[in-house]
């Protein structure tokens, strides 16, 4: 024989187990509709001055955070403008070349509210270092072409621009195709640099041209880059230190696994 009271407990125990399990149900239905996406592989191309291919692989590390590290490689061009040092008593050869590689390391915080899934979806703030190393090459012919000038110059001629900054990010990524094609939009990040400045000329001649041509790459690095001071010597090299400021952004498309 059941007690009215035992009918009772037995009522409410069943509904409790059956809250439970309709709990457990949903709860299981939002952790397993989606896959978490742990791994990216992106890609972009830059084509402002000259065409910069990037590889980026990017890592989740918890729900909120990824950290990520993108490679770029400057395509060999042949500048127009840019170091033409070109003038009544200098000719630049017509093998200059303008290269560059740059390396970025960055963590991301992903703040999206709208979207429950964690990273790496919607809005992130970011912060990244950079390193990069352009280089331009080209050989140097000059001959004397004024009565008070005299002599001949055949030289080799490398400058290195190295950078190292930091600064911070905003972006916003996207997550299509099942989550599988990700879109990565970097639309605010500026940044402060030091910049190092390195000349290398190797000269070949005689004569007073040897100081022609420093007064020519002055005038040609104040006006591509920055003011500088160069004293070119025998030995090959002079370094020049600067700071300033810059910018980045761009748009990476990928594959996230």
């Amino acid at each position: 024989m059941m007690l009215p009271h035992d009918r009772s407990f037995r009522s409410l125990a069943l509904l409790f187990a059956c809250a439970l399990v309709g709990h457990s149900l949903h709860a299981q239905s939002d952790s397993m509709g989606y896959v978490p996406r742990l791994n990216l592989v992106k890609v972009g191309m830059s084509s402002t001055v000259a065409k910069t291919a990037s590889v980026m692989y990017e890592r989740v590390l918890n729900p909120e955070l990824s950290v990520a590290l993108t490679l770029s490689y400057m395509m060999p061009i042949r500048p127009g403008g840019l170091f033409d040092l070109n003038t009544d008593k200098l000719v630049v050869g017509g093998d200059r070349k303008l290269t560059g590689v740059f390396i970025t390391p960055e963590v991301k915080w992903f703040l999206e509210t709208s979207d429950k899934r964690p990273a790496p979806r919607g809005l992130y703030l970011g912060a990244y270092l950079r390193f990069s190393d352009m280089r331009y090459t080209s050989s140097i012919t000059a001959t004397a072409t004024s009565a008070d000038t005299s002599g001949s110059i055949n030289s080799n001629l490398q400058v290195d621009l190295l950078e190292y900054g930091i600064g911070p990010e905003v972006g916003y990524q996207w997550l299509a195709l099942h989550d599988r094609l990700a879109f990565d939009v970097v639309f605010f990040a500026p940044r402060f640099s030091i910049y190092t400045l390195k000349v290398k000329a190797d000269l070949n001649g005689e004569g007073a041209l040897y100081e022609d041509l420093g007064q020519a790459l002055e005038e040609a690095l104040g006006r591509d880059i920055a003011p500088v001071d160069i004293e070119l010597s025998k030995t090959g090299t002079t370094t020049v230190n600067n700071s300033s400021f810059g910018y980045r952004f761009g748009i990476k498309v990928g594959y996230a696994f």
